[in-house]
Protein backbone atom coordinates (compact mmCIF):
# COMPACT_ATOMS: atom_id res chain seq x y z
CA UNK A 1 0.00 0.00 0.00
CA UNK A 2 1.80 3.40 -1.20
CA UNK A 3 1.04 6.31 0.16
CA UNK A 4 -2.16 7.38 -2.16
CA UNK A 5 -3.87 4.54 -1.74
CA UNK A 6 -3.10 5.12 2.61
CA UNK A 7 -4.42 8.90 2.25
CA UNK A 8 -7.63 7.52 -0.11
CA UNK A 9 -7.94 5.04 2.94
CA UNK A 10 -7.59 7.44 5.31
CA UNK A 11 -9.85 10.54 4.15
CA UNK A 12 -12.85 7.51 2.75
CA UNK A 13 -12.97 6.35 6.63
CA UNK A 14 -13.28 9.54 7.95
CA UNK A 15 -16.12 10.48 5.60
CA UNK A 16 -18.16 7.11 6.22
CA UNK A 17 -17.20 7.95 10.47
CA UNK A 18 -18.61 11.54 9.56
CA UNK A 19 -21.77 10.09 7.69
CA UNK A 20 -22.39 7.32 10.85
CA UNK A 21 -22.14 10.10 13.23
CA UNK A 22 -24.58 12.11 10.97
CA UNK A 23 -27.19 9.07 10.89
CA UNK A 24 -26.76 8.26 14.37
CA UNK A 25 -27.51 11.77 15.29
CA UNK A 26 -30.41 11.68 12.88
CA UNK A 27 -32.19 8.47 14.35
CA UNK A 28 -30.98 9.95 17.95
CA UNK A 29 -33.09 13.43 17.01
CA UNK A 30 -35.81 11.40 15.48
CA UNK A 31 -36.33 8.85 19.01
CA UNK A 32 -35.66 12.38 21.12
CA UNK A 33 -37.71 15.07 20.17
CA UNK A 34 -36.45 18.20 22.03
CA UNK A 35 -38.85 18.91 25.03
CA UNK A 36 -40.77 22.30 24.15
CA UNK A 37 -39.90 25.41 25.96
CA UNK A 38 -41.47 26.17 29.19
CA UNK A 39 -44.13 29.16 29.00
CA UNK A 40 -42.12 32.54 30.10
CA UNK A 41 -44.15 33.66 33.99
CA UNK A 42 -44.47 37.56 32.64
CA UNK A 43 -45.33 35.99 29.09
CA UNK A 44 -48.22 37.94 27.09
CA UNK A 45 -51.09 35.51 28.90
CA UNK A 46 -49.78 36.15 32.38
CA UNK A 47 -49.19 39.97 31.65
CA UNK A 48 -53.10 39.77 30.31
CA UNK A 49 -54.43 37.78 33.21
CA UNK A 50 -52.66 40.52 35.63
CA UNK A 51 -54.30 43.15 33.58
CA UNK A 52 -57.79 41.85 33.93
CA UNK A 53 -57.26 41.09 38.05
CA UNK A 54 -55.98 44.87 38.50
CA UNK A 55 -59.37 45.66 36.48
CA UNK A 56 -61.63 43.65 38.53
CA UNK A 57 -59.58 45.10 41.63
CA UNK A 58 -60.71 48.36 40.33
CA UNK A 59 -64.15 47.79 39.61
CA UNK A 60 -64.73 46.06 42.84
CA UNK A 61 -63.22 48.87 44.50
CA UNK A 62 -65.55 51.29 42.62
CA UNK A 63 -68.25 48.95 43.46
CA UNK A 64 -67.82 49.47 46.90
CA UNK A 65 -67.40 53.16 47.09
CA UNK A 66 -71.10 53.45 44.97
CA UNK A 67 -72.66 51.40 47.23
CA UNK A 68 -71.48 53.09 50.10
CA UNK A 69 -72.78 56.23 48.15
CA UNK A 70 -75.67 55.15 47.19
CA UNK A 71 -76.73 53.71 51.01
CA UNK A 72 -75.64 57.22 52.28
CA UNK A 73 -77.92 58.86 50.02
CA UNK A 74 -80.72 56.22 50.83
CA UNK A 75 -80.01 56.64 54.33
CA UNK A 76 -81.00 60.91 53.76
CA UNK A 77 -83.60 60.04 51.62
CA UNK A 78 -85.71 57.97 54.14
CA UNK A 79 -84.68 60.94 56.88
CA UNK A 80 -85.73 63.47 54.66
CA UNK A 81 -88.94 61.38 54.20
CA UNK A 82 -89.82 60.57 57.31
CA UNK A 83 -89.05 64.62 58.96
CA UNK A 84 -91.47 65.79 55.78
CA UNK A 85 -93.98 63.28 56.71
CA UNK A 86 -93.92 64.21 60.11
CA UNK A 87 -93.75 67.96 58.73
CA UNK A 88 -97.03 66.98 56.79
CA UNK A 89 -98.66 65.63 59.88
CA UNK A 90 -98.38 68.37 61.68
CA UNK A 91 -99.20 70.86 59.05
CA UNK A 92 -102.87 68.83 58.57
CA UNK A 93 -103.28 68.44 62.46
CA UNK A 94 -103.11 72.14 62.32
CA UNK A 95 -104.94 72.97 59.12
CA UNK A 96 -107.58 70.50 60.93
CA UNK A 97 -107.39 72.60 64.59
CA UNK A 98 -107.72 76.12 61.82
CA UNK A 99 -110.57 74.40 60.60
CA UNK A 100 -112.21 73.77 63.78
CA UNK A 101 -111.74 77.17 64.90
CA UNK A 102 -113.05 78.20 61.64
CA UNK A 103 -116.07 76.48 62.06
CA UNK A 104 -116.05 77.58 65.89
CA UNK A 105 -116.09 81.27 64.80
CA UNK A 106 -118.92 80.97 61.83
CA UNK A 107 -121.24 79.16 64.38
CA UNK A 108 -120.82 81.70 66.77
CA UNK A 109 -121.58 84.41 64.10
CA UNK A 110 -124.34 82.74 62.39
CA UNK A 111 -126.70 82.72 65.91
CA UNK A 112 -125.62 86.39 66.24
CA UNK A 113 -126.74 87.77 62.90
Amino acid sequence: MDRTELTLFASLALIVAVLIGWGLRWVYGVLNPPTPPEPLADSEWAEYAKACEAARNETAARLEEVERDLNNRLSQAQAELSASMEALGDARRRADELDAELSALKDAKAPSA
